[in-house]
């Protein structure tokens, strides 16, 4: 694959994971949803591009582009980590609020029931 067509290919990856942290950045239930379907978009981007590129490929081009996609998956990877947590502390308080506390100090479990979600 040429050089162009793989830094093409980078930058929609990039833009990709751009418009999911974007998304990120004000969460709800639908743009979370959003956010994966555009890292999904990213991720097939690029097994396209790993898939066309050759070993020892140093175009400075190139490089640039992964080192830009490459910060934009940290930025989304921190919002991704902090809306966890924020849904790990709401579980903590709805243990606390619906079945006190164990024995050991720590807020009872939350019973879920199961979902199953399917795409076609």
């Amino acid at each position: 694959m040429p050089a162009a067509d793989t830094a093409e290919q980078l930058s929609a990856a990039r833009l990709e994971v751009k418009r999911a942290r974007d998304l990120l950045e004000a969460p709800s239930p639908g743009s979370l949803e959003a956010s994966s379907s555009a890292l999904e978009r990213a991720v097939s981007g690029l097994n396209s591009c790993r898939r066309g590129m050759r070993p020892g490929l140093t175009d400075a081009d190139l490089i640039a582009k992964v080192r830009q996609l490459r910060t934009e998956l940290r930025h989304a990877g921190r919002l991704l980590e902090s809306a966890a947590d924020f849904y790990r502390g709401w579980e903590r308080i709805l243990g606390v609020m619906s079945g006190g506390y164990t024995a050991g100090g720590e807020p009872a479990r939350v019973a879920r029931t199961g979902r199953v979600h399917c795409e076609g």
